[in-house]
């Protein structure tokens, strides 16, 4: 510990600012198949004005859904949500806990 460097105090959920409710909330229950590939189409003609595309993968190992927004001319990903360094960790937390789970039994 060094007394010239200063933390910044760490949100409590009383004091961390609120998020925002689209954030919070996924698609609802009561909405249709047909609602949610009109709203996919409608963001993938937005994304081909801008020579983008989004796909829409699920991880295999963690079972998580994957977004990418990939360049459609070099075919490089933009942006991934969950980002791939989040994905990595969650493969190897999976394999650490699958070890310590067979080695207790």
């Amino acid at each position: 510990y060094s007394p010239w460097l200063k933390f910044a105090p760490v949100p409590t959920p009383s004091t961390a600012p609120p998020v925002p409710q689209a954030m919070t909330h996924a698609v609802p229950a009561s909405t249709s198949q047909t609602e949610l590939d009109n709203s996919i189409e409608q963001i993938q003609v937005m994304m081909d004005l801008r020579n983008r595309s989004v796909q829409f993968t699920r991880d295999d190992t963690t079972g998580s859904n994957v977004i990418k927004v990939v360049d459609t001319e070099s075919g490089d990903t933009i942006r991934q949500m969950p980002a791939e360094e989040l994905l990595a960790f969650m493969r190897n937390l999976t394999r650490m806990l699958g070890t310590f789970v067979d080695k207790q039994t």
